[in-house]
């Protein structure tokens, strides 16, 4: 009897254990269960979800700018005391009078300088070169933009007041009769990367339309834009959009592993040629852009640069307006696969 009686209280005892453990189990699970959304990866960067106020200078973003941003296009020489035209192929061509340029103290010289040019067209180059279509929030469609830099002896030189040069190019597209000039501005100083937080296109004060061109050439029809531009740098071709709709905030919402130190967002339109970059919102924890007419259709396109892996994410919205919240799946690619999709936009 009492071998009897003590085995069935170790019994007892046995299935009171398992019971706890079995709750205990339970209980780990349930709160394993709450972090489901995201998967932690060993002494990986993909770990790193926390967002900042203040993007330091050496976030991801900078070095994935500068792997993306595109080189300079054409370069040459001219002489500085010489009118001359300067042609690049077919398709695009500078006029420069002579004596019109100057270091910025406003000192004249002569002989020879170099010239370098990035020629930004498509909405692709636009990502690139982190030049979105925008002056102060506002989308913009453009007919191209140039990015041009004089040097001598390692001294940048500008046009001396009063001067100024004429570009023209062949553009992609059937020209506009209604394009503006508009200048780059940029931070001071200057930053050393290809991202410039402080980019805005903002109107030349003469407000006159760019004169397009068209020449037939046999069978074969060249058209294009004549731009006269008072300044050297960021140039561009373009003209406010005029919606016949309401306006809105639109957002990109990513995986927690994608934060605004290694994720860069642009909201690239159909019907025109409008790239707009999608600012970080550190309190939705989204990107945002505002002033974007309802019912444009668009793509949001985000890349990332985490640890050594790059990151291409892509979201076809038909009609903005029935919904405004976006989310999206980035995938990993490398580099060649990202600039292959920029440069097919």
């Amino acid at each position: 009897m009492y071998l009897n009686n003590n085995n069935g209280m170790n019994m007892k005892k046995f299935t009171s254990i398992v019971a706890i453990v079995l709750i205990l189990m339970l209980g780990s699970c349930a709160k394993e269960g709450l972090n489901n959304d995201f998967k932690p990866y060993n002494n990986n960067e993909l770990n790193d979800t926390a967002w900042v106020k203040n993007i330091g200078n050496t976030a991801n973003i900078f070095s994935l700018a500068d792997s993306l941003f595109q080189k300079v296009f054409f370069t040459d020489s001219i002489d500085l005391s010489k009118d001359q035209s300067i042609e690049f192929g077919d398709a695009l061509e500078l006029e420069f009078k002579g004596n019109t340029l100057t270091t910025s103290t406003g000192l004249l010289l002569d002989g020879k300088a170099k010239i370098e040019i990035i020629k930004i067209i498509k909405k692709g180059d636009f990502i690139k070169s982190f030049r979105p279509n925008s002056s102060n929030g506002f989308p913009l469609e453009t007919g191209g933009a140039f990015f041009i830099r004089i040097t001598k002896n390692g001294n940048e030189l500008v046009l001396a007041p009063g001067t100024s040069m004429k570009i023209k190019w062949t553009d992609m597209e059937a020209p506009k009769p209604y394009m503006q000039v508009y200048y780059g501005k940029e931070g001071f100083p200057i930053p050393s990367s290809a991202l410039d937080s402080a980019h805005n296109w903002y109107p030349d004060i003469d407000t006159s339309w760019i004169k397009p061109w068209i020449k037939n050439i046999g069978s074969n029809e060249k058209r294009g834009y004549l731009l006269e531009s008072k300044k050297l740098r960021w140039i561009s071709a373009h003209h406010v959009l005029n919606p016949t709709t309401k306006l809105t905030n639109i957002y990109g919402i990513l995986p927690p592993n994608f934060t605004n130190k290694n994720t860069l967002v642009f909201a690239v339109f159909a019907n025109s040629r409008t790239v707009l970059s999608l600012k970080s919102d550190f309190a939705s924890r989204a990107f945002t852009t505002g002033n974007v007419p309802i019912g444009t259709k668009l793509t949001l396109v985000s890349i990332s640069k985490i640890g050594k892996d790059f990151y291409l994410g892509t979201k076809l919205v038909n009609d903005v307006g029935s919904v405004v919240n976006y989310s999206f799946n980035p995938e990993k690619k490398n580099l060649a696969q990202i600039l292959e999709y920029l440069n097919s936009l």
